[in-house]
């Protein structure tokens, strides 16, 4: 049996390590976003396909968790097959994946709500993926902006620059959430069997 917090856990520590890298990087282009993503979306959809398997949700939850974890495993693959796909290709995966696993871990925890502490958190993660679905299919492809800074820095704001960036946000912001909602689960779940062995000795 995996506990869902350990789910939880990994899936936060990878979205951390997407974001992190995101924002260590400089070049955002569209091959490096399907790559890293690519990446992300396989280690992901291996951790939701497993722990779906292995016990970690319970009733109509492990339907949409498994569901969500083959539909991102299958995202995973496809970005890393085709890493020359530009950034319109860029734009239509991540969108497409992230409207479908948004909507699938939205559904999860509504269903969750009086079944697991995570529910909130499940919803929640699940309005920000589909945000970023939505930022990903609307973005328009051609976006090239050139900008100077007051002290002579210059570059060029692109849409796979744009695109990228969004992702990082999102991984940052999804990833603090569930590793700190995974935490506060197991802290939870901890201190009332140490209580137990003090009032027993």
């Amino acid at each position: 049996m995996v506990a869902a917090w350990i789910a939880q856990l990994a899936r936060g520590i990878l979205a951390l390590a997407l974001g992190i890298t995101i924002t260590l990087t400089l070049e955002h282009t569209p091959v490096f976003g399907l790559v890293t993503f690519g990446v992300f979306a396989l280690l992901g959809g291996v951790v939701l396909v497993g722990a779906s398997l292995f016990g970690a949700y319970a009733g109509r939850m492990r339907a949409g968790f498994l569901a969500q974890g083959v539909a991102t495993v299958a995202a995973g693959v496809v970005a890393l097959a085709v890493p020359g796909g530009g950034v319109t290709f860029l734009g239509y995966l991540v969108g497409a994946w992230a409207v479908v696993a948004g909507l699938l871990e939205g559904v999860s925890g509504i269903l969750a709500r009086r079944l697991s502490p995570l529910a909130r958190d499940w919803i929640i993660t699940g309005a920000l993926t589909l945000a970023l679905g939505l930022v990903a299919l609307l973005l328009p492809p051609d976006i090239v902006q050139t900008f100077a800074g007051e002290r002579g820095a210059s570059g060029t704001l692109t849409s796979s620059v744009i695109l990228i960036g969004v992702i990082g946000v999102w991984a940052i912001l999804v990833g603090v959430l569930q590793a700190i909602s995974a935490v506060t689960v197991r802290t939870a779940r901890t201190a009332p069997a140490a209580r137990d062995q003090v009032v027993a000795s």
